[in-house]
Formats: structure tokens, C-alpha cells, sequence
């Protein structure tokens, strides 16, 4: 993860992810209700693809930290000295990850009981990660440590919203915590990718100047700020688009009832006319 790339990729991860939740979101609140969906989208609800995603994800992380740009699956050497240790805290990661993962897809298809776990372990992922990163960089530059520190806190919320769900599942206020910090999580990510490896003027930044340590909290910050915005902005045009359906496919079911009670009241009336007139032939 020592590269721009090693982290723009779990930054979009996560982004992509508290993208996918926020529409996810919008479409429980705004679209049709369980007896009005179709019977393929009934289909696409019942396959576990978000913890199947997961797992991809982190036996991906896993194969990239220890096989580029070379093999780092020995954790020590011939001297006695721990190798690739970054490599491994990262890996680490991605395993909790993938285990999340796992339960999530297994309890969403063949074993539902595990479907208790999933938050259970969703908390017990992001507080391992939260460990492995605030020990990450121990005795590094003022700025490295201090950026990753802030990294270390959207994680923590990540943490902190997903233990909530644990003791409190369905919780809006927790789910809502859980988007925001995990899109938090996925631009700084990014963030810390582009300061530390590719600022856009080309010229390393001042790991000592403490005018850049008080810059970046601000960004911090100002990530927050923007990540609600964004989330809100999001919800709000498929909430649109939900209810454009939704609506749509209320009116055809309306028609199609509407149909069906003209035919029935002209059966009926046409029966009562038949006995008026049997009646009257008496």
C-alpha cells in the first residue's frame, strides 16, 4: 500500500461501497413496496452479490500485497528478522474483510443463521483495520503520521455505526453514520494518496512544515463537509427516479384492478337482468 495506486484502490472500494448503501438506502425508503416488486428484482434481492463483491475484494488485496512487485510470503528470514511486515499488516486487512464477506454471503443464501454474525463481524473488520493503521506509522514524519491519524478516525466511524447496528439492527441513525464515514474513509484514502505520492504541483510536501499538518485537517474537514452533500444529493435523484416508478407501476396496477371491477360489475348485472327476465316470463 506504499503507492498512490495501494491507495486509491480501497479509497474507491470504499467509496463505491457507501455509494452502493446510499442507493440501496433510497431505494428502501422511495421505492415499491415488497408485493409490488417484480419478480426479478424479488430474484436480484435474494442473491448475497454485496458480501460475494467483499470477498473478491479482499482475496484480491490479499494476492496484490504479496505478490507485487514480488513475492513477500515469508515472514521471516534466514537472518531471524521479520519481512514485509507492512505487507502483512495489510493482508491482515483485507483478510478480516474477506471473512465479513464470507458470512455476509453465506448468511444471505445457505446458512440465514449466520446472518446474526454479519454485523458482528462488519465491526470486528473495521476495528482491526483501525488497529493495524494507527500502528501503521509509528516514527514517521510529522505529516505521514498525522494524515494517517485522521484516516485512523473515519474508521473509527466506521466502527463506532456498525457496533451500533450490532446492539441496534435497522437503526437509521447507525446506518446513516456507517455511509457517511465509509465515503469519509474512501476519499481520504484518496487523499492520502495524492499527498504522500502524487501532489498535483510535483513536489513532495513538507513533512515537517506544521502549516501543512493544520492544512490537512482542515481538508479533513472540508472531506466531511462534502461527502454529506454528496450522499444527500445522491439519494435524492434515485429517490426521484424510485418514485417515478414506483408511481408508474401503482397506475397500471390501478388500471388493471380498475379493469378487472368494470368486467366483474357487468357479469353481475348482466346476471340480475337474466333473473328479472326469468322472473317476469313466470
Amino acid at each position: 500500500m506504499g503507492t498512490f495506486l495501494g491507495h486509491a484502490a480501497p479509497g474507491s472500494f470504499f467509496f463505491c461501497f457507501s455509494v452502493f448503501w446510499i442507493i440501496q438506502l433510497s431505494y428502501h425508503d422511495n421505492g415499491p413496496s415488497q408485493h409490488n416488486k417484480s419478480a426479478l428484482m424479488r430474484r436480484i434481492g435474494r442473491l448475497p452479490i454485496e458480501g460475494i463483491v467483499i470477498v473478491i475484494f479482499g482475496i484480491v488485496g490479499v494476492i496484490g500485497e504479496m505478490s507485487y512487485p514480488s513475492n513477500k510470503l515469508v515472514l521471516i528470514g534466514s537472518d531471524g528478522e521479520f519481512h514485509s511486515s507492512v505487507e502483512w499488516q495489510h493482508s491482515t486487512m483485507y483478510t478480516y474483510f474477506a471473512l465479513y464477506g464470507l458470512i455476509m454471503a453465506l448468511g444471505r443464501s445457505f446458512l440465514p443463521s449466520l446472518k446474526n454474525y454479519e454485523k458482528i463481524f462488519g465491526a470486528l473488520a473495521f476495528f482491526i483495520e483501525g488497529l493495524l493503521f494507527y500502528y501503521h506509522v509509528h516514527h514517521r514524519e510529522e505529516l505521514d503520521v498525522h494524515i494517517h491519524i485522521l484516516l485512523v478516525l473515519s474508521i473509527f466511524g466506521c466502527f463506532a455505526s456498525v457496533l451500533g447496528e450490532v446492539f441496534s439492527n435497522e437503526n437509521r441513525t447507525f446506518v446513516l453514520m456507517r455511509i457517511l464515514f465509509t465515503m469519509l474513509q474512501g476519499t481520504w484514502f484518496w487523499m492520502v494518496g495524492i499527498v504522500l505520492y502524487n501532489p498535483p504541483s510535483g513536489e513532495p510536501w513538507d513533512q515537517d512544515d506544521h502549516k501543512n499538518v493544520m492544512f490537512v485537517t482542515v481538508a479533513f474537514t472540508w472531506h466531511l463537509l462534502i461527502d454529506m452533500f454528496l450522499l444527500l444529493v445522491i439519494y435524492g435523484i434515485f429517490a426521484l427516479v424510485f418514485r417515478s416508478f414506483s408511481s408508474n407501476k401503482t397506475k397500471y396496477a390501478s388500471m388493471r384492478n380498475s379493469n378487472h371491477n368494470d368486467v366483474s360489475m357487468q357479469l353481475i348485472t348482466k346476471d340480475n337482468d337474466d333473473a328479472d327476465e326469468c322472473f317476469d316470463s313466470e
